[in-house]
């Protein structure tokens, strides 16, 4: 499984050496001389993920099976840091030239482009089936929408318009949040907000394909699918309205870590893409690689959601 890091002295070993490496390129050559929570904290703001989670990554991709997401034995640390940034960041390929002092745009772009998509491959194995994650719970999982703004595709189309971005261009995600740990259960995008809304997501692609006798929480665009979906109701009684409360906070923390990533938080960039396919696989590529690494910080306990379930 991808998600069952579990060396301790190599992760060790490793996380130092992200940390030496990233701070280095990030001009701070000397963050020995500093608090290490200090320096953890000025890797996070140039890499968005404590270098624990950067080790985590690299040993995934460096001992998976899949020879589509196996690193070769001469892979550098330096190209997995450059993806990263890319990701966390979402500067132009000057500015990442610039931080990693690469000569040349291309070969930015190259690395970008293939330990994104590693990355993204990693996101199966650490987010499991449906079938694998209810564990016998009928309320199992929390879901809802996210757009990311792209740019204006030529010609314009309606289809690509989003309500939460005041018409604006975007794309739609739909993501599954566990209610009983920590974990992305399902995801579904990208698709075009004009064209298919949450509900004819949901409709289309997951209500079909939930376990026997579950269903999800939702917010109120789904009360049409009562038997499928559960939302906030006046007539709850007070520990399951303040259950549901907490757990669809919980999923808008999930939304938020994820958008911490400059690559879905700004405009995505797509001038040269020869297709729309391209442009969707692209994106796809990228949330998937989002989504991994923030699985990974949430599997490691550098990051945590809202505990759903309130104090006793």
């Amino acid at each position: 499984m991808a998600g069952s890091v579990d060396q301790t002295t190599a992760k060790a070993y490793s996380a130092r050496h992200f940390m030496n490496l990233g701070l280095r390129y990030a001009r701070f050559p000397n963050w020995k001389h500093y608090k290490e929570s200090r320096s953890i904290e000025r890797f996070k703001q140039h890499f968005g993920m404590k270098p624990e989670t950067v080790a985590d990554c690299w040993l995934l991709l460096r001992e998976s099976n899949d020879p589509d997401i196996r690193l070769e034995k001469k892979a550098k640390p330096k190209h997995l840091l450059i993806a990263i940034r890319h990701l966390f960041k979402y500067h132009t390929e000057a500015d990442l030239a610039s931080f990693f002092n690469i000569k040349t745009e291309k070969t930015v772009r190259k690395w970008a482009k293939l330990y994104v998509k590693r990355i993204s491959r990693l996101l199966p194995d650490l987010i499991g089936t449906l079938h694998d994650n209810h564990e016998g719970l009928i309320l199992f999982m929390s879901i809802d929408g996210v757009h990311c703004p792209i740019e204006e595709p030529r010609p314009w189309s309606k289809k690509w318009s989003s309500h939460k971005f005041g018409g604006k261009p975007a794309l739609n995600y739909e993501f599954g949040v566990l209610t009983h740990k920590p974990q992305l259960g399902w995801i579904h995008g990208p698709t075009k907000p004009g064209e298919m809304n949450d509900l004819v997501v949901f409709r289309d692609k997951l209500k079909g394909e939930l376990p026997a006798d579950t269903r999800v929480l939702a917010d109120d665009i789904y009360q049409s699918e009562r038997e499928y979906v559960s939302t906030k109701n006046d007539l709850d009684p007070k520990p399951i309205s303040k259950f549901k409360d907490r757990v669809l906070s919980r999923h808008e923390n999930f939304n938020q870590r994820v958008k911490c990533f400059g690559i879905l938080k700004h405009k995505f960039r797509h001038r040269g893409f020869p297709s729309e396919e391209m442009l969707l696989e692209h994106h796809r590529q990228a949330t998937h690689a989002v989504c991994a690494l923030v699985q990974l910080q949430l599997n490691n306990g550098t990051q945590r959601l809202l505990d759903p379930y309130p104090p006793l």
